[in-house]
């Protein structure tokens, strides 16, 4: 998950901004100054773990450019929000696929949709309260257990 990692880079010294575009491949860390920035860099490199290369030329120049005509960069803050507006997408996608399998009158639909939206929040929430998952893949795993959740809602 996103948020430690921009947890951990708002921590280091010299640090004053650290954000991440939405796909989660772009960190931009902006720093105190251009030496501060230099001495920071291999906490950087670290807080990004292996892997992690500096964009630079045509790359950086496309990125920056992106990030000034308005596309959205978020801060460790903001991240909850984006794991929010996930949350909503899968919900939505669970309960179409529910209700095309499973003929629901309106109201039955909203409260499986509403169910199902409630237990990815809490899911989320759990994650992001807990420090972080290293994977996108603890979703699927937790899944199962979400389901039991969502069907014990519609039993209550």
């Amino acid at each position: 998950m996103l948020a430690p990692v921009l947890a951990r880079l708002s921590e280091i010294p010299g640090v004053t901004d650290a954000r991440v575009e939405c796909s989660g491949s772009w960190f931009f860390v902006d720093a105190q100054s251009a030496a501060a920035l230099d001495r920071a860099l291999p906490a950087v490199r670290d807080a990004l773990g292996p892997g992690a290369t500096l964009a630079d030329g045509v790359a950086r120049e496309a990125q920056l450019a992106r990030r000034s005509q308005g596309e959205l960069w978020f801060s460790r803050d903001d991240i909850r929000a984006l794991s929010y507006v996930e949350g909503r997408v899968l919900a939505t996608r669970m309960t179409d696929a529910v209700t095309a399998a499973v003929t629901l009158d309106g109201s039955a639909r909203e409260q499986v949709a509403e169910a199902t939206r409630a237990e990815i929040f809490a899911a989320l929430d759990h994650a992001h309260d807990t420090g972080g998952r290293a994977s996108s893949g603890w979703f699927w795993e937790e899944w199962p257990r979400i389901v039991d959740r969502i069907a014990s809602r519609r039993a209550r």
